[in-house]
C-alpha cells in the first residue's frame, strides 16, 4: 500500500499523501505548515495513518509521532526525523536520508524557507 502512496506523491506532484481508514487524500500545501494545520483541524486523520511526504524534518516527525501515525515515507528525511520516528516505533522508509544542513538546503529548494 505504501507504494501506491509514493506513486501518488510523485505522479500527482503533491507534497503530502495520507492513507487513513482506507481512504487516500492528497495535499498540495507545503511541508510542516500544512501538516501542522491538518493536525490542528483534523487530528483524527493521522491516527494509525500511513504518510508519504516530500521532505520530513524533525518538527514534522514530532507532529507525526504526536498524531499517532503508523508508517512514514519521505523522499528526503533528516537524520533527526528518522531517529524520532524510529524511536517512537513508527515504520520508516525514505528515498534519501540527509544531515540537518543538507535538509535545510532541500527546504530552500522546495520553497519552504528563504535563503
Amino acid at each position: 500500500m505504501m507504494n501506491e502512496l509514493i506513486d501518488r506523491l510523485h505522479v500527482e506532484q503533491c507534497y503530502l499523501v495520507v492513507l487513513h481508514d482506507g481512504h487516500i487524500r492528497t495535499f498540495k500545501g507545503r511541508g510542516v505548515r500544512r501538516l501542522y494545520n491538518l493536525m490542528s483541524d483534523e487530528p483524527e486523520l493521522f491516527l494509525k495513518a500511513k504518510i508519504a511526504d516530500k521532505a520530513v524534518g524533525h518538527s514534522a516527525a514530532e507532529l507525526m509521532v504526536n498524531g499517532g501515525v503508523s508508517e512514514v515515507y519521505a523522499d528526503y528525511m533528516s537524520e533527526q526525523a528518522y531517529e524520532t520516528l524510529k524511536n517512537a516505533g513508527i515504520r520508516v522508509s525514505y528515498g534519501k536520508k540527509v544531515d540537518h544542513e543538507r535538509f535545510l538546503e532541500i527546504w530552500v529548494m522546495l520553497g519552504e524557507i528563504n535563503e
